[in-house]
């Protein structure tokens, strides 16, 4: 396995010069045709996330109890950048093999297992989270960030009561009604649902701000 650097200057040289989209496939194999190039080999943790299917994988493998690369360890330290967010409150919900960010409040009767919950995720009484990504919000939501011209049918930023999501990937910023059901499938690769959803890769794909409405069953 070999990591790739550029400088600057040359990365916008051999982007401009193509149409290439596929570094992997064709920007790394054109470089090492026309240019010097030196590798340095690498033998610690490395995934290609270039798919849905390889992101949601890679994401559910640090999950577990046994993952690929420990996000504790003090020799390969995470750095990100930080937000000073509040401890994640968790009332009374059974939470397996899981992880869970900073500044989240998950209700009671809820249960999670197998997932990941990012940043400042708001998730309802009697919800429950399987096999899925969860990415959290960029803010806490208040009267002034609700989507103009909005009503009362729109749900908040989160994850209403009685929800099941199970084999998804929610991204930032969605809001997820009350009593909703969202299951991914296998059998199913590449399906349009609705306007705010999707299976690709047998998984069900919430986009990024995406609003689903309560009760609503996928």
């Amino acid at each position: 396995m070999g990591i790739y650097l550029f400088t600057r200057d040359t990365l916008i040289d051999v982007l401009e010069k193509t149409n290439y989209q596929d570094f992997g496939k064709e920007v790394f194999p054109a470089s090492i045709r026309s240019r010097h190039v030196q590798l340095h080999p690498f033998d610690g943790y490395w995934e290609d996330i270039g798919t849905i299917a390889s992101f949601y994988e890679a994401n559910l493998q640090l999950a577990q109890a046994d993952p690929p690369f420990d996000l504790t360890s003090e020799s390969s330290p995470i750095y990100s950048r930080p937000r000073f967010l509040p401890p994640s409150r968790v009332d009374g919900a059974a939470i397996r093999g899981s992880l869970i960010a900073d500044g989240c409040v998950i209700e009671r009767g809820t249960t999670i297992e197998n997932s990941v919950i990012g940043l400042r995720c708001q998730i309802g009484r009697n919800v429950t989270i399987r096999n899925s990504v969860i990415m959290g919000a960029d803010f806490y939501e208040t009267a002034e960030r609700m989507p103009q011209g909005t009503c009362s049918a729109i749900p908040s930023v989160g994850i209403g009561e009685g929800t099941l999501i199970e084999g998804a990937l929610v991204d930032k910023n969605c809001r997820i009604g009350a009593g909703v059901t969202i299951r991914g499938n296998p059998e199913r690769h590449d399906e349009p649902l609705g306007e705010h959803c999707a299976i690709r890769d047998g998984i069900f794909v919430v986009p990024k701000d995406g609003v689903i409405p309560d009760n609503w069953t996928g």
